[in-house]
């Protein structure tokens, strides 16, 4: 292709992106129509605008082949529209995480996270920042606390060890008989076994039939605990030092979706460890 039919789809590519999302009416079409097909009426009614309004944003999509109109006279997304929808939604969200809790991505070190995973970081968009207050020092540990003792399954990546993490996951292992694996650094490693030369209880976990361990020498650069029904994600300061003060949850099914495929991929890092 030469240089002036390649100009003119780069000038094509950006007019559809400014057509999808400079416009909050076109985009929120787009997003309503990603769910199905519509008539006027209730796209109308839906986006709170005049029949004028909707019919001239759904012609300028239906021109640059996002939307199309059926026989029976509903909107509904041509194949191109629902795949750069998907693309416009992605961003959205991922613009919306990152505004939303600026200050904690910009402040802490996300080397931890693998690249294709932080391309997906907009499936954390509903989770909420918890973060110590004077009159609650102890908010974000606390709250690691409580998404254990509800749990009925347990994946873990820990590279600190705190002792009263590991007595709660012992009552998990012994009390609830719940699945429990943890991929734990090297330094994690030589604690647990520091702990077991002196606690004879201690031991009974690790040789629990419920209850996987998992060392890596590979650097671990996040605190990540997801259950059953949530996430729970910390992160290292820019400088170097774990924050014990800061920490993202949520419970919806991307995340949960985002926090397995997170796993997985330290489990691939790992080996199983037998104490």
């Amino acid at each position: 292709m030469n240089t002036a039919g390649k100009k003119k789809k780069r000038v094509d590519a950006l007019n559809t992106l400014r057509l999808a999302a400079c416009s909050a009416l076109r985009k929120d079409i787009l997003i309503s129509l990603q769910k199905g097909k519509k008539p006027l009426s209730k796209l109308r009614d839906e986006l709170g605008v005049s029949s004028t309004t909707a019919i001239h944003a759904l012609r300028e999509l239906e021109r640059d082949n996002l939307v199309l109109q059926d026989g029976e006279r509903n909107y509904a997304l041509t194949k191109i529209g629902e795949i750069l929808t998907l693309k416009l939604t992605d961003f959205i969200n991922t613009a919306d995480i990152l505004k939303k809790h600026e200050q904690f991505w910009l402040e802490h070190d996300l080397s931890g996270i693998p690249e294709r995973l932080v391309e997906k970081i907009g499936w954390l968009s509903n989770a909420t920042l918890l973060v110590d207050s004077p009159t609650d020092i102890l908010k974000s540990h606390k709250a690691l606390i409580q998404v254990l003792e509800t749990a009925n399954e347990v994946k873990g990546i820990y590279p600190i060890f705190n002792l009263e993490y590991f007595e709660k996951i012992e009552e998990l292992v012994e009390g609830k008989v719940i699945d429990v694996e943890l991929i734990v650094s090297n330094e994690v490693l030589d604690s647990i076994e520091g702990v077991l030369e002196t606690s004879e209880a201690f031991k009974s976990i690790f040789s629990a039939p419920n209850f996987t361990l998992l060392g890596t020498d590979e650097p671990i650069r996040i605190l990540f605990t997801l259950t059953d029904s949530i996430l729970y994600l910390g992160l290292f300061a820019a400088g170097g030092l774990y924050d014990f003060n800061r920490a993202l949850v949520c419970d919806d099914e991307r995340a949960l979706s985002w926090g397995r495929e997170l796993h997985e991929y330290y489990r691939q890092l790992a080996k199983a460890i037998v104490l």
